[in-house]
């Protein structure tokens, strides 16, 4: 039986989240009401989530922290300005956790994916505005965040995973009618799609069957 052809299981262990990560530092998390400054920045994340950038003006991020424009002025010359803190000190940090996880060795394929998957759920239950953010401002065609995000991080950790996936296919442990380019994706848009809807959640209860719904959809396809 060939590797495309083969079935997998999904234990209980590999849908639990890896609790053996000693970087703790979660950042994102919504800054403190004396912070002005950092409450613009985690306004101007809501407000793009829910109404992309090109609708979502200055003088709309101070009005929803109860902030005069010219307070938010005082702290950002404009709103590129503000965008730009806002990649620096939310999005990248963001980003730099997952590039943690696609730069493990010595993982087997299936954990690696799986601990990829409780990654993005960990990031979304913590910052609900990420995966809303990241359909319309990332992932989407003409989206005004890509750019920034990719000028400041490249594609390190994105190219050591396709080079991993396609080790893996010569040695028979994946699929080898995947692409190793895609996987990334596959795996961020099954995660991340189904809830770039809700922005009020700081909880998400039904994580551990989402995970295990992508993990079992991915397995039977990579494995």
């Amino acid at each position: 039986m060939n590797s495309a052809s083969r079935t997998i299981d999904t234990p209980t262990t590999l849908l639990e989240p890896d609790t053996g990560d000693p970087l703790r530092r979660r950042p994102g998390r919504p800054a403190g009401r004396g912070d002005t400054r950092g409450l613009l920045i985690d306004a101007a994340l809501v407000l793009f989530a829910q109404q992309g950038i090109a609708t979502t003006t200055l003088r709309m991020i101070a009005t929803e922290v109860g902030v005069t424009p010219a307070m938010a002025h005082y702290h950002f010359k404009g709103r590129e300005q503000l965008i730009d803190a806002l990649v620096a000190e939310r999005l990248v940090p963001v980003s730099l956790r997952i590039d943690e996880v696609l730069v493990a060795d010595d993982v087997a394929p299936l954990v690696f994916v799986s601990r990829l998957i409780h990654r993005l759920l960990e990031i979304v239950a913590e910052c609900p505005w990420w995966a809303p953010l990241w359909v319309r401002e990332i992932l989407s065609e003409g989206g005004l965040l890509t750019e920034r995000v990719h000028a400041r991080l490249g594609e390190a950790g994105r190219q050591k995973w396709a080079k991993r996936v396609a080790e893996w296919q010569r040695q028979g442990l994946m699929n080898k009618d995947v692409e190793p380019d895609l996987v990334f994706v596959s795996i961020m848009g099954l995660t991340l799609l189904p809830l770039a809807g809700t922005l009020n959640r700081s909880n998400l209860a039904s994580s551990d069957l989402l995970a295990k719904h992508v993990l079992t959809i991915l397995g039977r396809g990579l494995f």
